[in-house]
């Protein structure tokens, strides 16, 4: 069974397998979820803080880096417009 076929991908709203950004998004976000049924002496290693917090960050900056993509493309097709 492919991961992203299973029970707890369905119920987290995935209904098909991410490509691209979207993919490693959602891995980073299903690393931060994970971390709320860990105990806290993982979490509150060295190792285990940095990556949650790498996984926020990356998170946020390919969140980031969409939005702006979007944004542009939105711009550059109004502009074929004119």
């Amino acid at each position: 069974m492919k991961f992203w076929n299973s029970y707890i991908i369905k119920c987290l709203g995935w209904k098909a397998e991410p490509k691209g950004i979207a993919k490693i998004m959602s891995i980073c976000m299903l690393i931060v979820i994970a971390t709320i049924f860990l105990p806290t002496s993982i979490t509150q290693t060295l190792i285990g803080k940095f990556i949650i917090y790498t996984s926020v960050i990356v998170f946020f900056i390919l969140l980031l880096f969409e939005l702006l993509r979007r944004v542009f493309k939105k711009i550059k097709s109004t502009k074929n417009l004119n």
